[in-house]
């Protein structure tokens, strides 16, 4: 029974972080399927994987330094670990990329992609270092420490792949592609490996190093914040780029001033309903994106395809009943 109560403490706040994360897509937020595939690649993939990989890197470090030297346990942890486990899970963020291009169409993308990956993982770690306490004090301690004060942190360091991948989207040159790629991905190990070596520091640091940590974390809230703000803005610029030459066919005039506004007021002035207006910012925002694929990518059928069917979605939707 307290393996069960743990395991709901553990999972609220893993759920807020990814809820979190979600409102920084707010128009057009991605397939649920997919977010929860990616969770579980975090979940159980990865983390089996690097389980294994890890003891298997480990192995000649312990048999030259000893398995209770310090040496060992800051090779493993702050070099091993941040390596293995970044690359595994922006293998998910990977196939997203390659094989569901469609559903990965920026930045913003990349980091709901990356951050859910993230917590995935994290979720099934946290659960099994509260398991291996021996006693409340420690697992209250431990709780406090890895699930709510640095819990987003996994999910913080994959979403830097995401954003690699999502900076990659939309560039034509492969060199620059990879190039970007790479660098979110260097970017998650290197922040990672910070946090973990500012931990193992931190007894011989007399816990100094453990601001490093403090400061990764500031940085994080501030960087989330100001992409909520960025990605909102974004989005609006794109649907007011592409869908100006839509009016009045396919978009009402008043409906194209409340997408490209800040206002959820404006759009609420419409007469639609809670859903309808999530219905019309995502299929307004889907076609923006469909058209800028297609832009870039003049002989993309897909993309031409996509164009037409969310114009014909937004023709035949509320719009009819209540626009007019």
């Amino acid at each position: 029974m307290s393996f069960f109560i743990g395991l709901l403490l553990v999972a609220a706040p893993t759920w807020f972080y990814a809820w979190l994360v979600r409102r920084i897509d707010r128009y057009e937020p991605e397939p649920t399927r997919y977010l929860v595939a990616a969770f579980l690649w975090g979940a159980l993939p990865a983390i089996i994987a690097g389980v294994v990989i890890e003891i298997v890197l480990a192995v000649p470090v312990v048999a030259i330094f000893g398995p209770d030297s310090n040496v060992t346990n800051f090779v493993t942890t702050a070099v091993f670990a941040p390596i293995v486990e970044e690359v595994l899970k922006g293998m998910a963020v990977a196939a997203v990329y390659l094989w569901r291009r469609r559903e990965f169409d920026g930045w913003i993308d990349g980091i709901v992609y990356g951050s859910t990956v993230g917590f995935g993982f994290a979720f099934v770690e946290n659960i099994g270092y509260l398991y291996g306490t021996t006693t409340t004090g420690e697992w209250w301690q431990l709780y406090f420490l890895r699930v709510l004060v640095f819990g987003f942190m996994h999910g913080f360091w994959t979403s830097l792949t995401g954003i690699g991948f999502g900076l990659a989207r939309n560039r034509s040159s492969k060199f620059l592609r990879s190039g970007l790629i790479v660098f979110g991905l260097f970017a998650a190990v290197v922040m990672h490996m910070l946090h973990n070596a500012s931990m193992v520091l931190a007894q011989v640091s007399e816990g100094a190093t453990i601001c490093i940590s403090g400061l990764s974390y500031l940085l994080l809230i501030v960087l989330m914040i100001a992409l909520g703000a960025v990605g909102g803005w974004r989005e609006r610029s794109l649907m007011r780029e592409h869908l100006r030459d839509e009016l009045p066919e396919v978009i009402d005039p008043r409906v194209y001033e409340a997408l490209v506004g800040a206002s959820a007021a404006a759009r609420s002035r419409l007469g639609l309903s809670p859903a309808q207006q999530r219905a019309l910012l995502k299929a307004a925002c889907e076609l923006a994106f469909a058209k800028r694929r297609a832009a870039s990518q003049p002989f993309d059928a897909a993309s031409a395809a996509d164009v037409e069917r969310l114009r014909e979605q937004l023709r035949t939707g509320p719009r009819a009943a209540v626009w007019k």
